[in-house]
């Protein structure tokens, strides 16, 4: 992993490179949860460089702020700058085609991050191929009707975020997908609940202390496993 530097519009701001010296001519933008750029993203962004042999970005949308407790982090998710947001990640995509080599550039969201990824597809340039995880953003942020590239959605039946990535709000984006005749593929885990994909122990002592509760009934080693191959064939068909 090296810290990196990403510039847009006369701001310089930070970011994580992973697989700078990969072979494979494509790369991902990988998007973090409300938290912040934390250990388990780092972790997805390295097992998805690893694993495709490619690069990925992980832009810091909070600057180098994490937060401790769940108070804090909806207080930054509210307080995001969207629009900034989304400049960041076509920032980094453009950052991957510029300076790493990458012919074709992916996104990948985890929870708020998903919900960016899925409105990245319709408000980003510069993106091939999309992956949301657990998030749909809301009608007024963007029309989701106007993606224009293939997308992968996963979402965990015990998920109880409502309006978010519950069920209910689940079904009615596969439903949109689906009418407006947009690549997709749409997946749901029976035994799955939000943040499936980040195993307990990749937190550190403090954060898993403070998320013990949720995380007993979250996560889910199989549905971990399967998303994760459905992930990486995904980006192999569209980027590779």
């Amino acid at each position: 992993m090296t810290s990196i530097s990403i510039s847009k519009e006369g701001e310089v701001f930070p970011g994580f490179l992973y697989g700078e010296h990969n072979p494979n001519k494509f790369g991902v933008v990988v998007i973090q949860e409300i938290w912040g750029v934390t250990d388990p993203i780092k972790y997805r962004a390295k097992e998805l460089s690893e694993a495709l042999q490619c690069k990925s970005i992980v832009p810091d949308l909070y600057r180098g702020k994490i937060a401790r407790k769940i108070d804090e982090a909806t207080h930054f998710r509210q307080h995001l700058d969207w629009k900034g947001a989304f400049q960041d990640v076509e920032a980094a995509a453009k950052s991957l085609r510029n300076q790493y080599g990458c012919s074709k550039v992916g996104v990948v969201g985890f929870c708020m991050g998903g919900a960016l990824a899925l409105a990245a597809s319709v408000l980003c340039s510069g993106l091939d191929a999309t992956v949301c995880f657990y998030g749909v953003p809301s009608e007024d942020l963007c029309d989701l009707t106007k993606i224009k590239i293939p997308v992968q959605c996963h979402f965990g039946d015990k998920d109880h975020a409502k309006g978010f990535s519950d069920p209910e709000t689940a079904r009615s984006l596969k439903e949109k997908l689906e009418k407006h005749n947009i690549i997709h593929e749409f997946y749901t885990y029976p035994n799955a609940g939000h943040a499936f994909m980040n195993p307990p122990e990749e937190w550190d002592p403090e954060m898993r202390e403070m998320l013990k509760d949720r995380l007993a009934g979250q996560y889910d080693e199989e549905s971990r496993k399967v998303a994760l191959n459905r992930m990486l064939a995904f980006f192999k068909k569209y980027l590779s």
